[in-house]
């Protein structure tokens, strides 16, 4: 099994824009359909572009953590004078419904990832955020 995190576009209207993302470590697995805007993806792909620039920089980001819809969330930080990053990633799908129990299934996983590597997933995210609607992914794999 691949470890990666792939993203990419499904859908949107007005207000929303809504994005599938999948990711594995390789031992754990997660996959969700999450609501957040074309600029909150923007804002993730040019933190990512230039991450890191110094051995102290980390980042935080969701699509928003709320116990009745699916959300995305990632954070990192540098692990070595390197560069090398250790990403932790949360992806919940969760199902709400009116009148039974709430589907909540949750991944948390690691992924360690190679500095070029996260600067290239911020450039494909930037495509995410700015082209139609299922014409590109991003796609950060595991560092080997």
């Amino acid at each position: 099994m691949e470890s990666n995190v792939v993203i990419s576009s499904i859908w949107e209207d007005e207000s929303l824009f809504e994005v599938k993302v999948s990711g594995s470590n390789g031992k754990f697995t997660g996959e969700a359909t999450c609501y957040t805007n074309r600029e909150n993806i923007l804002e993730l792909a040019e933190i990512l572009e230039v991450f890191p620039q110094k051995l102290s920089d980390s980042f935080n980001f969701s699509t928003g953590k709320n116990d009745g819809i699916s959300y995305f969330s990632i954070s990192g930080f540098r692990t070595d004078g390197s560069g090398h990053i250790l990403l932790a990633i949360e992806i919940a799908h969760i199902v709400s419904f009116t009148n039974a129990r709430t589907q909540n299934y949750k991944a948390s996983f690691d992924l360690r990832a190679e500095p070029e590597g996260v600067n290239q997933f911020g450039r494909q995210l930037r495509k995410v955020a700015c082209e139609p609607l299922g014409k590109t992914e991003a796609v950060l794999n595991n560092a080997t």
